[in-house]
């Protein structure tokens, strides 16, 4: 055989090795335990975070390790023609589209992959949700560009605690939103 014959052989089995290597690793790598995605108890922890969090100059612009999307500020890209979409004339910033379920499922993801390990740390009741850098962050016990946003036991701190522990009364969601 060859040298060339012999290196390209050689080459496919690596790739061949590497390939079986990269396998499904079983759920306790593939899944994380956090909160689950439901649409209807999410919206309102994604809306406190839109308005107080998601401008276009703060964490609703594309370079941002934490994104969020909504109808106040960046908008997720989709087709004219898009099902995520209901009106797309009324698909902009400030628009009167709502935040579309893609873009709520676009927030959650943001959220949770921040710090996945620890999120289901807070989740499964490992951890204190103080933990968590956007607890910190929102609570200035981290240095966080956007200051203060409330403090431990404010309405929109125990919106967003009681969703990354599971709770999925939003009733500290709402009281947030009415705030100016």
């Amino acid at each position: 055989m060859n040298t060339r014959r012999k290196a390209s052989l050689f080459c496919f089995g690596v790739t061949l090795l590497a390939a079986a290597g990269c396998g499904d690793l079983g759920p306790a790598v593939n899944e994380i335990a956090a909160p689950p995605f439901d649409p209807n108890s999410f919206r309102a922890v994604s809306a406190v975070l839109e308005r107080r969090c998601g401008t276009l100059d703060c964490h609703g612009h594309m370079a941002r390790p934490l994104r969020l999307y909504g109808q106040y500020g960046l908008r997720r890209y989709e087709e004219r023609n898009s099902p995520n979409v209901d009106n797309y004339d009324e698909y902009y910033s400030g628009g009167k589209e709502p935040t579309t379920i893609a873009e709520l499922e676009d927030n959650y993801r943001s959220i949770l992959a921040l710090e996945p390990e620890l999120v289901a740390k807070v989740f499964t009741k490992a951890a204190d949700p103080e933990v968590l850098t956007i607890v910190r962050k929102a609570r200035l016990r981290e240095k966080h560009k956007g200051g203060l946003l409330w403090n431990k036991g404010d309405p929109g701190d125990v919106c967003m605690v009681n969703w990354l522990t599971g709770n999925t009364d939003t009733t500290q969601c709402e009281v947030e939103l009415g705030h100016p």
